[in-house]
């Protein structure tokens, strides 16, 4: 039993001899490292924390090395005793650039040296443990220090700008450093890579920046060009308009014109000067703008005067431009001084091969002008220059229009008075050979009777044109008709029944025809029977003996239209334009049919006085068809 006991009571205390001897050969320093192990844990994930809360994208490479200043401090301060230095390559070698220790100088800044670790560092990409540090490093930057951790710090396309170096005097403090660092490094890296690209885009946007400003200028720059053309097109626009108008007196087109050049070039003096031939000088014309009249007319250059700027563009068609011409040795002081003129453009004015005159515009303010302003003078001056023209011409027609105008009513009323001055004498002839022809002044032989017979049918022909001539000029004055309904077919019948007399001598028969009952006609009665029997005496005299002239109506609806056809040898078409003109007469007719050539012009003027139309239809070689139509009296309604 004492041995049981014994036993029991050795085991129990070799038991608690071997727990203590395991706790303390193997526990505690366990627990000691695990509490470590927690601190370093709790540490690191402080200062990732902390990391991760300040992270940010830097806008410039200065943000972002303050960016990391600010956490290699905070890794010194955690591993306090050490040296944390970073390298930045520097042509062939390294300098330090940036160095976090206390009483520690190292290289001094801006001294280069070679290490070759930080050359491995670089090629490598990788981290590199040295301890102890050999080569070690030159100059006393990390004296004592027994181990160090270099790290791959800004990675560029050709490797790495920096190295960062933690060196300590504890290889277990470097180790300790280790997490740290390869969360630090990889974290700024990836920053380093993120600004690069913001960086990239920041300077691809101040670029892109720097093109649309410089884009924008030239769009303003164009649009204000745009501008100016607009303003010079309708400037062009209004001086055409203004010109070509109803106004187109030249004094007027050119006023309008310089008025408008002295408003889109901000003008205070515009003038046109043409060539005066039988002066052989260059005459301010009227229309200036900004000049008052007795100026104008004081104002005039020899063209020998080459010392003058307008005589010279008139002679080399050269434009002129001067900033200060009143003291510009190459313009005529006392002329610019005249309209108080310090700014000064002159072009000339040519149309075709001939210089006409010259555009004299200025300004009250010296250096005004622009050689835009002188190149948009230029096409104005050639506008002007056909303008003139155009109104020259203008002018010399309207004053040629008058001078026949008024030889045209000479002639109507030289006409209308020798008219009748010879139709009282003619009546006279005509009676006395009608009573000589009866016989009751005495007996005539067969002689004497054919004698007076042509003298009687040539007093009848002469007759006829009188009266021909009386219509004729009746109608081209202010002829008044009297409009009434009237019944055409009426009229018609009886100018046939009238010719029956000079058809049957010819053996002709009138043939009339109309399609059913024809309305009203609203006319004046004596002048329409005129046309139809201007028509009639036609269709006969041209008929073939023994052959039909037709006479045909129609009710077109809102007319009535006559024909009358004959079979003669028809009208050659390029006579038909010219058959309704005035003492015309076919080739053909000449000398073989007798007329006056009026018949078929005054019917021309009769029918379109009443608002009618007529026309002719000939196929070749077989008749002539005149037609005649006449607007239908329109009764009103009775209420």
């Amino acid at each position: 039993m004492h041995d049981l006991l014994a036993s029991v009571t050795l085991g129990a205390v070799l038991a608690f001899a071997a727990w203590w001897y395991l706790k303390f050969r193997y526990l505690l320093p366990a627990e000691r490292r695990l509490r470590r192990a927690e601190k370093e844990l709790s540490g690191f994930a402080e200062f990732a924390r902390e990391s991760l809360e300040h992270s940010s994208v830097p806008d410039s490479q200065e943000h972002y090395l303050d960016i990391a200043e600010y956490y290699f401090i905070k890794l010194h301060a955690i591993f306090a005793g050490g040296v944390l230095a970073a390298f930045e390559r520097s042509g062939g070698g390294w300098r330090v650039a940036g160095l976090y220790s206390e009483q520690r100088s190292g290289q001094s800044a801006g001294a280069v040296f070679a290490w070759e670790p930080l050359d491995r560092c670089v090629n490598e990409g990788e981290f590199l443990f040295q301890a102890p540090l050999d080569p070690a490093p030159p100059g006393d930057l990390f004296a004592g220090m027994g181990s160090a951790l270099l790290c791959p710090f800004m990675p560029t396309h050709g490797g790495y700008r920096r190295v960062v170096v933690l060196a300590h005097a504890s290889p277990r403090k470097v180790e300790e450093a280790l997490p740290y660092l390869r969360f630090l490094m990889p974290y700024l890296n990836s920053v380093w890579r993120m600004a690069e690209k913001n960086f990239a885009l920041k300077k691809e946007t101040e670029q892109l920046k720097g093109e649309l400003s410089a884009v924008l200028q030239e769009l303003d720059a164009a649009g204000s060009r745009l501008i100016q053309r607009a303003k010079e097109r309708k400037a062009l626009y209004e001086v055409v308009t203004k010109a070509t108008g109803v106004e187109k007196d030249m004094s007027l087109g050119c006023s309008a014109v310089l008025n408008i050049v002295a408003k889109i070039a901000e003008a205070d003096v515009a003038a046109v000067l043409l060539y005066d031939d039988s002066r052989n000088e260059l005459v301010a014309h009227p229309g200036s703008y900004g000049i008052p009249d007795d100026d104008r007319l004081l104002y005039s250059i020899p063209i020998t005067n080459t010392s003058s700027a307008s005589v010279r563009a008139f002679i080399n068609r050269e434009p002129f431009m001067s900033p200060d011409a009143q003291n510009d040795p190459d313009v005529i002081g006392h002329h610019a001084k005249l309209w108080n003129i310090r700014s000064l453009m002159i072009v000339p004015i040519v149309l075709g091969e001939r210089v006409i005159g010259v555009l004299r515009v200025g300004s009250l303010k010296p250096d005004f002008f622009t050689p835009d302003q002188l190149e948009f003078l230029t096409i104005i001056a050639d506008e002007l220059a056909m303008i003139i023209e155009m109104t020259t011409l203008y002018e010399n027609a309207t004053r040629t229009a008058q001078e026949l105008a008024q030889l045209n009513k000479l002639k109507d009323e030289f006409l209308s008075t020798v008219s009748h001055e010879l139709k009282t004498p003619l009546t006279t002839i005509k009676g006395f050979v009608s009573v000589i022809l009866s016989g009751e002044v005495g007996s005539l032989n067969e002689q004497q009777s054919n004698f007076l017979s042509v003298v009687d049918q040539s007093a009848n022909r002469l007759t006829h044109l009188i009266s021909n001539l009386l219509d004729f000029s009746r109608l081209n004055g202010k002829v008044e008709m009297e409009f009434q309904p009237v019944n055409i077919r009426e009229l018609v019948s009886h100018s046939i029944g009238n010719m029956l007399l000079k058809a049957r001598e010819k053996e002709i028969e009138i043939e009339s025809r109309f399609a059913g009952k024809l309305p009203d006609v609203y006319a004046d009665s004596r002048w329409i029977t005129q046309v139809i029997d201007n028509l009639l005496i036609n269709a006969i005299k041209f008929s073939r003996r023994g052959c039909t002239v037709k006479v045909t109506g129609q009710d077109k609806g809102e007319a009535v239209v006559i024909s009358i056809e004959d079979d003669g040898p028809g009208i050659p078409e390029e006579e038909r334009k010219l058959v309704f003109e005035k003492f015309y007469r076919g080739k053909n007719s000449v000398n073989q049919v007798p007329g006056t050539g009026l018949g078929l012009a005054i019917s021309k003027s009769v029918i379109e006085k009443h608002g009618g139309r007529i026309w002719l239809e000939s196929p070749s070689g077989n008749g002539a068809r005149f037609n005649f139509a006449l607007p239908v009296h329109k009764v009103k309604a009775q209420l």
